[in-house]
């Protein structure tokens, strides 16, 4: 009973097949009186072979032999090579390198030649990785689809200018710069590249705008509302860089970054973490900027922490005793009979010796700096005055700290059974039962964990906003 190809369980079972096919291969490599330095990559049915030596003849004899190795563990197991599809190609800085074959006849395959370009998982890579042949593929297909655009309308009119853009926007920008973090980094020979791809976006704004083609690129581009395609590679680079922020511990770049950003993951034997000084200096690279810029972020995301799961937050378990009391509308009458609710709901708290009632609020000063405040009422009195600093944070942020520290020290008390929270920003209150913004999570997580374990202990605990 087999699953068919293309399906979403298909790539599932295939990795836990191919986890066993390459711990088989690395075992028997390392048990070998010679070391092969090779290392093999798979995704899916298309595994990769990689050795990185000094000299063409070194590398060949341990691409064959590790050939030779995983064909005789694929045999074993009920599987066959298709030998016809293997590849072999050569990277060099060398200029004028050359490009030695590799006999499979040993293993009933041909004589591979190497070619100048390669293409894998729809990347092309040439001999250098400058990348210039990808650039140029992907480049002349969106020209291809520009030209088929300008087919579209109907037998009155053509297109609008604006649909126009939206439609280059959505469907040729993304091909354009498809993989463009392969080549897009600090130090790499781009500028050919961003060159192409200028006057790939130089022939959409002409189509756009219906601009003479002597007009000047700058001026269309401004016209037809489109970004500089540099400027623009470098607001999703920056953007690119940050997701590695949000990525899962076991994700296999985190093995080529430093100590402190690899969430105790096992060190790759090229990772930025066992290069010396000198060598960082030099290395020209994506990993490297990546690195670079994860040291710029102060915030931690955890993007599967158990408060964020759907089904596990606090919403989800408490929504029956966690009540939003809101005015009915904007208008005058309607603010003033939520008023006299307000008032009548804060005397009802102070009359009971287990309900609380907490005042919070945040301001922004125009120089940036935070004032949370809060005041902590039980039995007609105050009794907790509390007050946080902060700089460089939002508005948003101001109202979740202020409710912060004022939850945090009335759900201190251990004869608590109802606390009034009186704020004047409903969407702090929800965001923190909600967990929906991972980028407040240093905010919300603290608060949101002591409403939970303050809402288990008593089904008769409520908390009112």
């Amino acid at each position: 009973m087999g699953v068919g190809q293309g399906l979403a369980l298909s790539s599932i079972l295939s990795a836990i097949y191919l986890v066993l096919i390459i711990k088989t291969f690395k075992k028997r490599k390392e048990n070998l009186k010679e070391k092969i330095q090779t290392d093999i990559l798979s995704f899916v049915d298309d595994g990769l072979l990689i050795s990185q030596e000094k000299s063409y003849e070194l590398s060949s004899a341990f691409l064959l032999s590790s050939y030779n190795m995983i064909s005789k563990i694929l045999t074993d197991l009920g599987l066959v090579i298709e030998h016809s599809k293997s590849e072999v190609f050569h990277l060099t800085r060398a200029c004028n390198p050359p490009n030695p074959p590799i006999d499979l006849t040993s293993v009933r395959g041909p004589i591979l030649q190497p070619k100048l370009t390669w293409r894998y998982l729809g990347f092309f890579f040439d001999r250098k990785l400058n990348f210039h042949h990808h650039v140029y593929h992907y480049a002349t297909k969106c020209l291809s689809t520009l030209h088929a655009m300008k087919m579209l309308g109907n037998s009155l009119r053509g297109l609008l200018p604006t649909q126009k853009r939206l439609l280059y926007r959505t469907c040729i920008v993304p091909i354009a710069l498809y993989g463009f973090q392969l080549w897009f980094f600090k130090g790499a020979p781009m500028v050919k590249n961003i060159t192409e791809l200028k006057k790939m976006q130089w022939r959409a704004a002409l189509w756009i705008t219906g601009a003479f083609r002597i007009s000047p690129s700058e001026g269309v581009e401004a016209i037809a509302g489109l970004i500089s395609i540099n400027l623009h590679l470098r607001k999703l680079n920056r953007r690119y860089h940050l997701r590695y922020a949000t990525m899962p511990p076991s994700h296999a770049i985190n093995s080529l970054l430093d100590k402190h950003q690899n969430k105790n993951q096992h060190q790759h034997k090229f990772a930025l973490a066992n290069l010396t000084q000198k060598q960082k200096m030099k290395l020209k690279s994506p990993i490297k900027d990546v690195s670079e810029r994860l040291n710029e972020i102060k915030d931690k995301f955890d993007p599967f922490h158990i408060l964020f799961h759907p089904g596990l937050r606090v919403v989800d378990h408490f929504s029956s005793r966690i009540v939003f009391h809101s005015p009915a509308s904007s208008s005058d009458k309607a603010l003033f009979d939520h008023s006299l609710k307000l008032n009548l709901a804060f005397n009802e708290t102070q009359n009971s010796s287990k309900d609380i009632a907490v005042i919070s609020d945040g301001s922004v000063k125009a120089v940036g700096s935070v004032t949370a405040v809060a005041y902590i009422w039980k039995d007609n009195k105050v009794i907790a005055q509390l007050k946080a600093h902060a700089n460089n944070i939002t508005p948003l942020e101001a109202e979740l700290m202020a409710i912060r520290i004022s939850l945090t020290h009335a759900l201190e008390d251990s004869e608590a059974q109802q606390v009034l929270v009186i704020t004047d920003s409903f969407e702090a209150g929800k965001k923190i039962i909600s967990s929906g913004d991972q980028h407040l999570q240093k905010s919300i997580i603290p608060i949101a964990e002591k409403i939970k374990e303050f809402l288990s202990k008593d089904r008769r605990n409520f908390i009112h906003f």
